[in-house]
């Protein structure tokens, strides 16, 4: 009878792998955790600026008046939570709210989901012609239940900074 060593791992061999796969991860899943909220609110940020720079780019070039206003998911019109989006558009009939058989939609964008977006003005942003903007204020971007945020502060000419 020939004897055959056995191939595989032990119960010690696979319990010691096992505890070094829990100590790693309960060290790498909060940090991964931190990782996601940050690029989350980076993303956020980045969209904004994106939008905003593109809808002043578009009033200059075009020398127009062009709107920007929190998005109403249920309607793709404006709303009054700047959480769920924004529409850049130009108001061709003056009635500073979007409307889709009159008005040119020149982007919509949705932020990341458990964004928090709170701008320090009541409304929307219009940019004139010359890229200024009706009303300077401050966006403050936040990923919900996360104490770190971001502030992009817009100054009466149209820049656009984070602050």
């Amino acid at each position: 009878m020939k004897y055959s060593k056995e191939k595989g791992f032990s119960l010690i061999e696979l319990m010691i792998v096992l505890s070094i796969l829990v100590i790693l991860l309960t060290i790498g899943v909060p940090s991964l955790v931190g990782f996601v909220r940050s690029q989350k609110l980076e993303s956020a940020v980045q969209l904004f600026k994106d939008g905003y720079s593109q809808a002043r780019y578009e009033a200059v070039s075009r020398q127009e008046t062009i709107h920007i206003c929190p998005l109403n998911n249920v309607t793709n019109r404006c709303g009054n939570n700047w959480d769920r989006g924004m529409l850049t558009f130009n108001d061709l009939n003056g009635d500073s709210q979007f409307d889709p058989a009159v008005d040119r939609l020149l982007r919509q964008s949705a932020f990341p989901e458990g964004v928090g977006i709170v701008w320090n003005q009541i409304g929307f942003l219009k940019i004139g012609a010359s890229g200024g903007i009706n009303k300077n204020g401050t966006f403050i971007i936040q990923v919900r239940g996360d104490s770190y945020s971001k502030r992009l502060v817009i100054s009466p000419t149209g820049r656009i900074r984070i602050g």
